[in-house]
C-alpha cells in the first residue's frame, strides 16, 4: 500500500533534527524518547532566551518611554541610533545568554546526530 503518510517515510532521526533545528534545542530529543537528554538542551536554552527577551523588552520600554515623552522624535534613524547606543551597554550577561542559546542549539543538533537508533 502506498497510502502511508509522508511523515512516516522520513526517518525519526531526521524529524528530530528538523525539530531541534527549526523549533527549539532539545525538542527533537523528545520525539526520540530521550526526554532527560532533551531537557539538558531545552532548559538552559529557555533560561537564556528568557534573559535575552527580558533585556530586549527593557530596551524597548526605555525607547518607548522616550518616544512617549517627546524626548525622542518618531524618526526611524534616531530610534535605531538610540537602540544601538542602548545595545552597546548590554554587558557580558547578554553575550553569555546569547552564547548559551547558540551552544544549546548547535549541541542539540550534534547530539541528535550522534544518538544511536
Amino acid at each position: 500500500m502506498s497510502g502511508s503518510s509522508s511523515s512516516s517515510s522520513i526517518p525519526k532521526r531526521h524529524q528530530a533534527l528538523l525539530l531541534s533545528a527549526l523549533v527549539f534545542p532539545g525538542s527533537g530529543h523528545f520525539l526520540l524518547g530521550r526526554k532527560a537528554r532533551g531537557c539538558l538542551f531545552l532548559v538552559p536554552a529557555l533560561v537564556a532566551l528568557a534573559l535575552v527577551l527580558r533585556q530586549i523588552m527593557a530596551r524597548l520600554d526605555q525607547v518607548m518611554a522616550q518616544i512617549d515623552s517627546g524626548a525622542l522624535p518618531l524618526d526611524v534613524q534616531l530610534i535605531m541610533e538610540k537602540v544601538e547606543r542602548l545595545s552597546a551597554n548590554d554587558g557580558p550577561a547578554m553575550t553569555l545568554a546569547v552564547g548559551v542559546l547558540v551552544a544549546c542549539w548547535i549541541g542539540s543538533l550534534i547530539d541528535t546526530l550522534l544518538i544511536k537508533p
